[in-house]
């Protein structure tokens, strides 16, 4: 399944949990003949078409696999779309095999959202691959300015098909490779939350989910990872400019978010600040001024003009000052809402982009 946040402001239905098929198993075999006159050969031999039998019916098993992926494909009419998604992601022959053995389909919000809605807030599903029916949903994305996110979604899926059709042993043969690229990206906080959120919607199929991130998502993996999606991936590295590309429309409007609401924060911050220096300064400016009235009415209250003079003066210096810094926080206040207006713009943009990318719009936005 393909989980994307979207971008959050100032501050998919998932698929069923991996439930894979599987064919009948072959019968037992018949019973070994009853002991001879030799009876270390008649064990031996009993064992070799025990094993024989056994090993028949594991290729067996995996050639009807096989078969039912090739009647699917052979049936299966891409659309102009889809091969466009194998095109530029750089699908190898066997990628384009499974994705068209899956038999994806490209569907619009609500037809979409009745399979593959998110379960969390503030993430969106773009696509989900559903193992009973070895099927592939992507979200129909139209936002011009999110161009290769769907086909990075499509790689994606796609390798889900592949791990589902994956043994034990490889899958086992993967894991430690993939936990190494995610313990590289601890300090990763977006990667990780997102990780977070799988385990909380798909539990116990982390592996799986690596599996398909680490394939279209990351790049300086290592050598041996990249051996083994040359299986999926004619070259790996358009994929991942794909993701760079589509992702980075995220990252710039976080960047420009988070700029803003810091500028913000650091006008709040000076304008209260002066605020309170300006309340607490006109009050006892009014205190002073009704004390020199006081002494310049009563007889005697200066001793010269020049006494007289220097202390009016002296208030009037004061108010200036307050005067000034009272103009200084009206100038900044305005400031901040200009800069309250910009990131009202930005909450909206990232408002679009959360519908692009099957977001339920959140009530928590600034209008």
């Amino acid at each position: 399944m393909s989980l994307f946040p979207g971008p959050d402001p100032v501050n998919g239905a998932v698929p069923q949990p991996q439930q894979f098929e599987s064919w009948p198993p072959p019968a037992a075999p018949a019973p070994p003949a009853p002991p001879k006159p030799t009876p270390w050969r008649g064990i031996i031999a009993s064992l070799v078409v025990f094993a024989v039998l056994a090993t028949a019916g594991v290729v067996a098993w995996v050639q009807r696999e096989n078969i039912r992926d090739l009647i699917t494909v052979w049936n299966y009419e891409p659309t102009a779309e889809i091969l466009s998604y194998i095109d530029r992601t750089e699908m190898s022959d066997r990628g384009e095999f499974l994705f068209k053995a899956s038999q994806p389909v490209v569907q619009a919000g609500e037809d979409f959202n009745e399979t593959c809605a998110a379960e969390e807030e503030g993430t969106g599903v773009l696509g989900c691959y559903l193992p009973a029916t070895r099927t592939i949903l992507l979200f129909d994305v139209t936002d011009e300015r999110l161009d290769g996110i769907e086909e990075v979604v499509a790689a994606h899926e796609m390798l889900h098909a592949a791990w589902d059709r994956m043994s034990a042993e490889e899958r086992d043969a993967l894991a430690p490779l993939l936990e190494a690229e995610a313990t590289a990206r601890e300090d990763d906080a977006a990667f990780v939350e997102r990780m977070a959120v799988y385990e909380r919607v798909e539990p116990g199929e982390r592996l799986n989910e690596l599996h398909s991130i680490v394939g279209t998502e990351l790049e300086g993996i290592s050598p041996a990872l990249e051996a083994h999606y040359t299986e999926f991936f004619i070259d790996r590295a358009p994929v991942v400019a794909l993701h760079i590309t589509s992702n980075g429309v995220f990252v710039e409007l976080e960047k420009k978010t988070e700029a803003l609401v810091g500028e913000m924060d650091a006008l709040q911050e000076g304008i209260d600040a002066d605020y309170k220096k300006y309340n607490a300064g006109f009050d006892q400016l009014n205190k002073d001024v009704d004390a020199f009235n006081v002494k310049a009415n009563r007889p005697g209250g200066f001793a010269t003009q020049y006494q007289f003079d220097q202390e009016r003066a002296a208030l009037m210096a004061r108010q200036d000052s307050l005067e000034a810094l009272y103009a200084s926080i009206d100038k900044r206040a305005g400031q901040y809402e200009a800069k309250l207006e910009e990131l009202k713009k930005l909450n909206a943009q990232a408002a679009e982009l959360n519908v692009g990318i099957n977001v339920t719009p959140r009530d928590d936005t600034i209008d």
